[in-house]
């Protein structure tokens, strides 16, 4: 609207111009640039409020407000909870007790690991400075010597389930949640120890596990896996995926994203 007046005002001047290709006198010019601008600001008081300020924004009463309005986020746009970052995370869903740590230290093997995140252990686990886990069956334990007993007694040196894949010493098992539902259990508690917004723990008869092992000397160790569901109605190829922090920044990650788009 603005413009299309200062184009009309253009025209007048040009048309009172001499002969029609005469200079603009001065008096028009200043007329124009004055109309121009008092129909600009009719428009914007009447776009912005009474107080010139828009419907998101009140007039600052001082330099100090001034300053938060122009450089920083209002505050009404503060996220009340720390910001939710993994795929099954649920926008407003924030469970505080959820986001407190639990476990302070969990030992597979020769790596010993500081955990992330909260995950459903037994109480009676939660106030022990280490939380003991055979590497092969999963299965937790308080103390060191409760572990040695265990792999007494424990048969496995290799993840349950069906070997599907080898190369050198790089192997992966697929297990399925429902026949193998003791070790898939205690994996989801693993894997919520370093994923945020995990929500699969007991129920896992639905999915299948795809534990991606290392070889040695001693067994196949698990340096990480994904699960996907059996039936997926989004036909989606990776439900979760967790490398171990002690297996990190060596690949394993990328190989297993690449053998889910395979299956």
């Amino acid at each position: 609207m603005c413009w299309n007046l200062l184009q009309k005002q253009k025209a007048v001047v040009s048309t009172q111009s001499t002969g029609g290709r005469g200079a603009v006198t001065q008096t028009n010019w200043e007329t124009s640039a004055t109309l121009y601008k008092v129909n600009r600001k009719r428009k914007i008081e009447d776009c912005s409020g009474s107080n010139g300020y828009g419907s998101s924004h009140s007039a600052p009463t001082s330099d100090t407000d001034d300053t938060a309005t122009s450089g920083s986020t209002p505050t009404n746009n503060v996220p009340l909870c720390p910001p939710s970052t993994g795929s099954l995370s649920q926008p407003g869903s924030y469970d505080g007790l959820t986001r407190i740590k639990n476990i302070q230290q969990i030992e597979m093997g020769k790596a010993r690991m500081v955990p992330w995140y909260f995950s459903p252990y037994p109480q009676e686990l939660c106030h022990l400075p280490v939380i003991y886990i055979c590497e092969f069956c999963l299965k937790y334990l308080k103390s060191k010597n409760c572990l040695a007993r265990h792999r007494m007694k424990c048969k496995l040196f290799h993840p349950p389930g069906n070997e599907i894949y080898r190369k050198q010493n790089i192997s992966v098992f697929e297990i399925d949640g429902r026949k193998n539902k003791s070790y898939a259990q205690n994996l989801c508690l693993i894997a919520k120890l370093f994923l945020d917004h995990k929500t699969l723990y007991y129920d896992t008869d639905p999915f299948l596990f795809y534990v991606m092992t290392e070889f040695d000397q001693h067994g196949l160790h698990m340096v990480g896996y994904f699960s996907k569901e059996k039936e997926s109605s989004e036909d989606y190829n990776v439900a979760c995926i967790l490398t171990l922090p002690c297996h990190q920044k060596k690949g394993y990650g990328r190989l297993l994203i690449e053998f889910s788009y395979l299956l």
